[in-house]
């Protein structure tokens, strides 16, 4: 697991690897709203509540709002979607909560969790300002 204090945006930009982030709802949105500049488009952002709808091709980013609340029948599809489209599209997940204990529950699927998971950040109200401050000059380096 990594903090705010010692992630490395530039690592995550330039070797676009996907990011679970958990935290509170406002902190991760907050997290993501000062990511979303540099990222590479087109960007798709899937929404609980809203149809889940997988792109027709690869994208250049896709935003999982609370992946935790996906079905077993949309982890499966976004999985197969994963395995067909992962070239170079980053995925960048949020959570409210950790899913390693969905995992071990078997109300998550353990291969997607792993695809999901490469980069684990827990935001935290400090952190997230610790990045916030970061991102301008590194966006600039």
């Amino acid at each position: 697991m990594t903090t705010g204090d010692d992630l490395d945006l530039d690592v995550c930009f330039a070797t676009r690897v996907n990011l679970l982030l958990t935290g509170p709802d406002d902190l991760t949105d907050a997290f993501v709203k000062a990511l979303r500049p540099p990222l590479q488009g087109p960007v798709v952002i899937l929404r609980g509540g809203e149809p889940f709808a997988l792109p027709s091709a690869p994208v250049g980013t896709l935003f999982l709002a609370d992946v935790g609340a996906l079905t077993c029948e949309e982890q499966r599809r976004l999985y197969e979607w994963l395995d067909e489209n992962s070239s170079g599209t980053q995925v960048i997940s949020l959570s409210a909560a950790s899913l390693l204990p969905m995992v071990a529950a078997g109300s998550f699927l353990e291969g997607l969790y792993y695809r999901l998971n490469t980069i684990y950040i827990e935001i935290t109200a400090r952190h997230l300002a610790s990045v916030l401050l970061r991102i301008p000059a590194q966006r600039s380096g």
